[in-house]
């Protein structure tokens, strides 16, 4: 199947997640695109497949040769919820020119906030018709694994034995909680849902969260001098002792404090911070100065103030530093494609960092495309189809560099 029909037939089912729902998946729709890629692996005479029909995870197998590498490769067949439309209208713009693209709604897609357009005239790009995302994040990426398995299906070179995963619910970050070890025991493994073709990101932020519950005072308005203790002020003095290292004002290596609720009133509040650093320690260190924040104050007012941080996950480079050689086959396989590649940071978390923490080593690679998430989602299918063709590459790579390690 071309790579495009391929495409074209994912993202014309929807399938946002819902991450109010309490149930795995979180939508019924992501069963229907993982019955049809049940079915194509099947077409494609994959040697091993297992289909999680309760949870709606798909697991296949390319048997390849024993002393070669097991590597691995994942993609998510959920959609975010943002800009969420029950049809999606793929719209296909031929030898693109340069200029802003005018869809539905009085959407256009302009260059100078994508500048990476600059670089397709000429190409092919697809995007939604101006009423929904696309879905390019993550259908590219599943499209792209696809297409690579059907190539290895189809010509006998040496590789060891291709692993896949498609995953339900990524968006919501609930990809990984039913994820089967067992059913992926590959030494390594790469996750395709990045940006640009050609990219790798195998540098990404530590995370956590941060609860704060500050129990106010309250008094009569009336006379409450000397003893009212506002606990909205509270938590207005507290926010403003933080440094100003916010997402609005940081970029690349950067870290950040992000505070993205606050509820309550004069009595009792409560306040929520995503905290981030690429550095463990400086990581570490910002967790500490919002502990000796919490101190500070809660002794300056006499009141309780309990704090409560829960890590989300951590840099996969510090698991990815000491398996280099993975990088290496991603690196050797984009230049084997004729360009060159694009080592970048991840200002967020992927599957790969909580994979790499369980022990598979799993970087991120690009699919082609920008805009998700939104309405502005466009991908390009000439950048598509060079990233299959690199995909396919690092299998080869894996099994060169394989023979190079031993």
């Amino acid at each position: 199947m071309e790579l495009l029909d391929r495409f074209l037939n994912y993202v014309k089912i929807p399938t946002a997640s819902n991450s109010k729902s309490k149930t795995t998946p979180s939508t019924n729709s992501q069963f229907l695109l993982a019955n049809l890629l049940y079915d194509e692996l099947k077409n494609l005479g994959i040697d091993d497949i297992y289909y999680d029909e309760e949870k709606c995870y798909i697991y296949a197998v390319l048997k390849g040769k024993e002393k070669y590498d097991k590597v691995g490769f994942i993609s998510h067949m959920d959609t975010s919820e943002d800009a969420f439309s029950s049809k999606i209208n793929p719209i296909i713009h031929y030898n693109y020119d340069g200029s802003i693209i005018k869809l539905n709604n009085e959407v256009i897609i302009d260059p100078e906030n994508y500048p990476g357009l600059k670089d397709k005239i000429g190409k092919t790009i697809i995007t939604a018709d101006g009423t929904s995302l696309l879905g390019a994040d993550d259908k590219a990426g599943i499209a792209e694994i696809m297409n690579m398995l059907e190539y290895f299906s189809q010509n006998e070179c040496d590789h060891g034995d291709i692993y896949v995963c498609f995953t339900p619910d990524e968006e919501i970050g609930n990809s990984v909680e039913n994820f089967s070890y067992e059913r992926f025991p590959v030494d390594y493994a790469y996750t395709v849902d990045g940006y640009a073709a050609g990219e790798i990101s195998y540098n990404n932020f530590n995370a956590a969260t941060a609860y704060i519950e500050i129990e106010g005072i309250s008094t009569h308005t009336g006379i409450a001098k000397d003893k009212m203790i506002n606990a909205l002020t509270v938590a207005s003095e507290l926010d403003s002792m933080l440094p100003n290292e916010r997402p609005e004002n940081t970029e690349k290596d950067e870290g950040f404090y992000h505070h993205y609720h606050t509820n309550g009133n004069h009595s009792r509040a409560t306040m929520d911070y995503l905290i981030r650093d690429f550095s463990l320690k400086g990581f570490e260190d910002r967790k500490e100065t919002l502990k000796k924040i919490v101190d500070e104050l809660s002794e300056k007012y006499g009141v309780k103030i309990t704090l409560k941080i829960v890590d989300s996950y951590y840099n996969m480079y510090e698991v990815i530093k000491d398996n280099f050689y993975i990088v290496e086959n991603v690196l050797a396989a984009t230049k084997n494609v004729g360009i060159e590649p694009k080592q970048v940071l991840t200002r967020g978390g992927t599957d790969g960092t909580r994979l790499s923490s369980n022990g598979i080593p799993c970087p991120n690679l690009g699919i082609g495309g920008d805009g998700f998430h939104s309405v502005y989602e466009h991908v390009c299918y000439e950048d598509m189809q060079l990233e299959s063709d690199i995909l396919i590459e690092v299998v080869k790579e894996s099994a060169k560099q394989h023979r190079i390690k031993k």
